[in-house]
């Protein structure tokens, strides 16, 4: 069966169809004034993800966040809000900060000694009255970007007339609220530092699942993405909804439950032997059976559907994240562009769990879901692991299996749009999300683009 694909406004003004449809021709990837466009029309004007809330537990902490040509710190302030400003000297323009991360009393040019407050206040000229006509603090304070929080999740916004965080994201605000991202603990934290790719290149292979059958085939076995349902909103945002664990119905279902639902069933104090000939009826047996574990480990499912108990969500936030959802796990990951060649990006994947002792027993061998000690919780705030695709390729890093696969495949798409043999790409109807994209990334980078309009 095809999938299906649902228009949902945001209100009667903030509409999810657009009239024009992109065409996907390789310039689109591979040109830079193409590159410039989106940097002024998207980049600059956009929410977009920086970091957490949680690293900024104490006034002084702070990370950066580097896109394109700009670097943004993000710090807590004296008052316990969280500010950010262009990492910039005001006095000659050099880059205050190089740390990715730590925590400072002020913000001192390493250059010259001008020294800035937590929120970015002038409050230092070493040898102020060599300056013949002043410095005028509040003039020459760092410039500050808008910043919002949501559920832990830290944003910002290099366009100060922007509209706000909340009117971004609409309904999905609400929608997300049960899962608690604020609670889950930070796993991994990873980034392969450079894809010889365009960052929408990326943006397209997790936008579809038409590939899946091909580069994935473990997914056969727990995972029926060919009728999946998508939500496809405002301002280039989709979500689809994918219903696990299930047999793909493109094949044979067999008499035995596969591995992956075998260890499901395991974890959960289910006897496989119950359900041979029985696959089918897996997942609603998970899906009761997850409450009664979840009780029993101290974690509450009351406020989840029972397809939001066993089933997978992702959520793509435009400009450039995907977030894949349980209620005991999260992924948020996705690409940057280079700060100047198209045909290069990074990769960022944050994983996030839930406490150990809610998602696992080992004493009592009890899982709510399977693969939880992949990711290993200590107490601290895991290192930012940062490695090459090749890396990946060669098995010394993983990223998770399925997403490995699609790194190694990216690099091949990129270089096939420079061929003289190819000019724009052809979609199936199970690409929607895709075009959906697409057409929002015209839309922003246009003059009268509907963020514009209420921005």
């Amino acid at each position: 069966m095809p999938q299906t694909f649902n228009y949902v406004d945001f209100s009667e003004t903030l509409t999810s169809s657009l009239d024009k449809s992109a065409s996907l021709s390789k310039d689109r990837y591979i040109s830079e004034d193409f590159m410039q466009s989106e940097w002024e029309g998207i980049w600059t004007k956009a929410w977009l993800f920086a970091g957490l809330e949680s690293d900024l537990l104490e006034p002084g902490d702070f990370f950066i966040y580097d896109i394109g040509r700009e670097s943004i710190v993000i710090t807590r302030n004296n008052e316990n809000e969280i500010s950010a400003f262009y990492n910039v000297c005001q006095h000659r323009g050099n880059k205050i900060v190089t740390l990715e991360s730590g925590s400072f009393s002020k913000v001192s040019c390493p250059y010259h000694g001008w020294t800035y407050g937590l929120d970015g206040t002038l409050e230092h000229v070493p040898d102020r009255e060599l300056f013949k006509e002043g410095v005028p603090c509040e003039e020459k304070s760092l410039k500050p970007v808008k910043v919002s929080v949501w559920a832990g999740l830290v944003f910002i916004n290099m366009d100060e007339n922007s509209s706000s965080l909340e009117t971004f994201l609409g309904p999905i605000v609400d929608q997300l609220k049960p899962y608690k991202f604020e609670k889950m603990n930070l796993v991994k934290h990873q980034t392969v530092s450079l894809l010889e790719t365009n960052w929408k290149t990326v943006r397209d292979n997790f936008l579809e699942q038409y590939h899946v059958d091909f580069i994935h085939p473990q997914h056969a076995s727990f995972v029926d993405c060919c009728d999946a349902e998508n939500d496809l909103w405002p301002f280039g945002h989709t979500r689809t909804m994918v219903t696990s664990p299930v047999v793909n119905p493109r094949y044979s279902t067999p008499d035995e439950p596969p591995e992956f639902m075998k260890d499901y069933l395991k974890g959960l104090r289910l006897n496989p032997d119950d359900f041979h000939g029985k696959v089918p009826e897996i997942r609603k047996a998970i899906q009761k059976q997850k409450r009664v574990i979840g009780d029993e480990l101290g974690f509450d499912f009351s406020e989840f559907t029972d397809d939001q108990v066993s089933d997978v969500l992702q959520y793509d936030i435009f400009p450039n994240i995907f977030m894949t959802i349980h209620p005991e796990r999260l992924w948020i990951f996705g690409p940057k562009p280079h700060h100047s060649d198209p045909n290069k990006c990074s990769f960022t994947k944050w994983s996030f769990q839930i406490p150990s002792h809610q998602v696992r027993d080992e004493s009592k061998e009890l899982e709510l879901l399977p693969g939880s000690s992949f990711y290993e919780q200590t107490g601290s705030r895991p290192e930012h692991d940062i490695f090459t695709r090749e890396d990946v390729v060669q098995g010394r890093k993983s990223l998770t299996v399925t997403i490995d696969q699609d790194i190694h495949y990216l690099n091949d798409m990129q270089a096939g749009m420079h061929s003289k043999g190819f000019d724009s790409a052809t979609l199936s109807n199970d690409e929607e999300r895709l075009q959906h994209f697409h057409d929002w990334v015209d839309n922003w980078i246009s003059k009268d683009s509907l963020w514009s309009k209420i921005s």
